[in-house]
């Protein structure tokens, strides 16, 4: 709570769009606003919380672009410049709503707050009958003023109608300041956490969401970028959560599956008693009959958690029968009061111990999936990130950030039937017989952020299904299916496995019979028209190709890696910058 406000490094990462793990800024569309923004204020921070929802979203564009260039911040009225030069003339709070009312049509606090509510309720025939008393004023029967109406207080009719109507439209979604405020504090305070202490942050924030391995898988990848490493759990050093180790982070044994809390607390006692444990042989006599099962044990070799002891994670699965056997023979020979000849506990059982290389790296990180829900000691999608990267891969975790319930805004680049193309390993299929007798998948495929689930139609499967085995690395376009109150899903349209080398990759665009996209009609590339509309379109990624018909050369041109999604927020904003009949979408 005493932190610096004015941190330079923390508005770096706020620029560059590195927000990953921070409070409400998490999803790609607000880091691409972010990253246009550039904010150096907990006032940006305030507003581009507030305006990231869909009303106050085609406000976005011309406060970016009026925060740099203050100069062309325009008024419709000067009464509007007290309440607006905050927000660089947009409207952008609910509260400069209610002083619109007040100061340009002299309402009470009260009845501006009722007309703010009606507006928010959309009570459209509240809100025509208050668009007459705002323009023209209210006087009651026995001749007090209600209210003295914009027009009576110097604005003209038109501007006050166009007021009217951009307060209405906004109402509708808009935040107060004081609620976008808490959130941008929280979101300032985990963002300077994240730059000064990151292996501290992320230790306590990837144990704040244990069961929830989407996000676990997404904050680790994020830790890995950092160059902050994951190391497995240890039973002669890990705590229940992810603690800080040295330069690295030790990932917390509660997050290993078949492990019981109870199981973990008499694993840290009897460490804390009797030392460190120091072969496999002597941790499962120590620990036998204390919370700790077979199946618990298999979990600690499977995930990592007893390589420090003497036996790779292969030789401990083969010995664990004979060993476990040994441990109870030898709990009742200690009951029966025999001991060994030097009162060594661990003399009481010896078993003997196959020469065995430890695990294929696959079958390793196959069984880490398993039992920790992420790959700890790599990840098999490593070898694939420059291929990714050529193919312009959509994150899993990103698109699951962005069309998540919590997200309230539900209005940036990824929406239901967007189309993505991914690069993931398939982790797990379902298959199921339709009526017709076909069969259809559900595909679990997983990138290094997180994981979704693939729907397969019976006409794909029967084209695609030998390739969807579990382990195969796919590159994956379909489009995205959104659900009330389900997890956003991917429709498969196409699958390929994925290529390994750069030169390799075939991008093959599908047939089309039109060229669908967004069209604009300008003079050339270096007019600022062509100019504004890219800071309205840097806004609104997505996946619509962009056209320009350059009327001084005669010439329709596609603009190469960009690609938008298209709205009527966006729209709205476009048409104005080159007119209704420069815009056209096919």
């Amino acid at each position: 709570e005493k932190i610096d406000l004015k941190d330079k490094k923390t508005y770096e990462l706020f620029s560059r769009g590195l927000t990953d793990g921070v409070f409400q800024l998490e999803s790609g569309g607000m880091k691409n606003v972010l990253t246009q923004l550039k904010p150096d204020s907990i006032e940006d921070i305030i507003a581009v919380i507030s305006l990231y929802r869909p009303g106050p979203m085609k406000s976005i564009p011309t406060y970016i672009e009026n925060r740099h260039n203050p100069q062309k911040i325009r008024y419709s009225t000067p009464l509007l410049k007290d309440i607006l030069d905050v927000t660089y003339g947009c409207i952008v709070y609910q509260e400069q709503v209610m002083q619109i009312f007040r100061t340009l049509a002299g309402y009470s606090f009260g009845r501006a707050d009722i007309v703010r509510r009606a507006m928010s309720k959309k009570k459209h025939d509240v809100m025509e009958k208050e668009r007459k008393n705002f323009i023209y004023g209210l006087v009651n029967e026995d001749g007090t003023v209600e209210c003295t109406g914009a027009v009576n207080n110097g604005v003209d009719e038109k501007t006050a109608n166009e007021i009217f109507d951009t307060m209405s439209d906004f109402s509708q979604y808009a935040f107060n300041k004081s609620h976008a405020a808490a959130y941008a504090f929280l979101a300032y305070r985990t963002a300077y956490l994240k730059c000064h202490y990151p292996n501290e942050y992320f230790s306590a924030l990837i144990s704040s969401v244990l069961d929830d391995s989407n996000k676990v898988s997404a904050y680790i990848s994020e830790c890995n970028r950092l160059g902050i490493k994951i190391v497995p759990p240890d039973v002669n050093e890990g705590n229940e959560m992810f603690t800080v180790k040295g330069n690295d982070i030790l990932f917390g044994m509660l997050a290993i599956k078949n492990l019981g809390r109870n199981a973990i607390r008499s694993i840290i006692k009897e460490r804390e008693d009797g030392g460190k444990f120091e072969s496999f042989s002597s941790f499962c006599f120590r620990m036998y009959g204390k919370d700790l099962n077979r199946r618990a044990i298999e979990a600690l070799i499977y995930s990592g958690a007893l390589d420090s002891l003497d036996l790779n994670r292969r030789q401990m699965i083969t010995v664990l029968p004979s060993i476990m056997s040994e441990a109870e023979n030898s709990g009742k020979i200690i009951a029966g009061g025999q001991m060994g000849l030097f009162g060594d506990e661990t003399e009481l059982f010896t078993v003997d111990v196959p020469d065995l290389i430890e695990f294929e790296t696959g079958d390793k990180l196959r069984y880490e999936k398993e039992y920790t829900g992420i790959y700890i000691s790599g990840h098999p999608l490593l070898r694939y990130e420059n291929v990714a990267t050529a193919l312009r891969t959509d994150k899993l975790g990103e698109i699951l950030a962005e069309t998540s319930s919590e997200n309230e805004s539900n209005s940036g680049k990824y929406r239901d039937n967007t189309r993505v193309n991914v690069l993931a390993i398939v982790t797990s299929v379902k298959k199921k017989t339709t009526k017709n007798n076909d069969t259809m998948a559900f595909v679990t495929i997983e990138d290094t952020t997180s994981e979704m689930e693939l729907i397969v139609f019976s006409k794909l499967y029967r084209d695609f299904g030998s390739l969807l085995s579990v382990g195969n690395v796919i590159h994956v376009t379909g489009r995205l299916s959104l659900r009330e109150d389900e997890e956003c899903k991917l429709v498969c349209e196409n699958v390929a496995l994925a290529p390994r080398e750069i030169n390799s990759i075939q991008i093959r665009e599908p047939v089309r019979k039109e060229n669908k996209g967004i069209y604009f009609k300008i003079r050339n590339s270096e007019c600022e028209e062509y100019r504004k509309i890219q800071h309205v379109l840097d806004v609104f990624d997505g996946s619509i190709p962009v056209y320009y018909y350059f009327t001084d050369t005669g010439k329709l041109v596609r603009h190469q890696g960009r690609l938008c999604e298209i709205n009527n927020s966006m729209l709205r904003e476009l048409k104005r910058i080159v007119g209704d009949e420069n815009v056209g979408i096919k």
